[in-house]
Formats: C-alpha cells, structure tokens, sequence
C-alpha cells in the first residue's frame, strides 16, 4: 500500500514547513496535486493522511486532491499540450495515451506524474475580547 509512504512523506514535509513556517490558526485543509498519471487510490491516501496525522498538530486536517492532467511535449513535431485518451466499454477509467497525437512519435511527459502540496486552507485563530 503505497498511500500509506506517500501521506507519511506529505505529512513530514509539510510538518517541517510549518515548524519553519507557523501559521496562525489550526490547518483545516491540505490542497494537493494529484497527476494522472499517479496511481492510486484516493481513499487509501486520505484515509491514511487522517491516521497518521493524528496526533500532530495537522491531526483532523482533511487532504483535498486535485487531478492534473497529462501533458507532453513531442520533440518531432513540436506539440506541446494535451495526450489524447484510451476508453472501452467496462473500463473503470480512461487510459492516457503516450505518443503524440499530432505525429503519432513518443513524448516526453510535462504533467500530471507528479503529487505536491499546492495550498493550506487555515482556520482563522478566535480573539478573546477583554471582556471574555
């Protein structure tokens, strides 16, 4: 189960971070990138983001991921952009295609291979007034 290595990574990173970095108020939200062409199961990586967040002060923190599509440069013809899709009937996803889809040669991946923390939603700290 390697979503459990990935949020272990994420977690420590972003732990490090914020030590570094401390922000005002409790982490609601981690927002992170997702490429395509990752895979995995975004329940096991959230599920195993809420275990091992807890006890940190990211404990309760929910992973919000964003998928990034593919896309490639192809060094024969110059296109650079998005590959095009694979999808039969009684598959459960689409299947990027990697050759270009302009000339038909290999391409290079640009996009969507990747998975990174991109933004934190934080809960503004309450302010006591005097009178409380």
């Amino acid at each position: 189960m390697h979503e459990y290595s990935l949020a272990q990574s994420l977690l420590n990173s972003l732990l490090d971070y914020l030590r570094a970095h401390p922000v005002p108020g409790r982490v609601k939200k981690v927002h992170v990138k997702k490429g395509e062409l990752l895979i995995l199961s975004e329940w096991a990586l959230k599920e195993a983001w809420r275990i091992l967040a807890e006890g940190t002060e990211l404990s309760g923190s929910e992973l919000v991921l964003e998928s990034v599509p593919v896309r490639a440069r192809c060094d024969s013809c110059g296109y650079e952009g998005n590959v095009r899709y694979l999808a039969e009937e009684g598959w459960h996803m689409s299947v990027p295609v990697l050759s270009c889809p302009r000339c038909g040669s290999p391409v290079r991946i640009m996009e969507g291979r990747d998975l990174a923390i991109v933004g934190l939603t934080v809960e503004e700290p309450t302010i006591k007034s005097p009178s409380d």
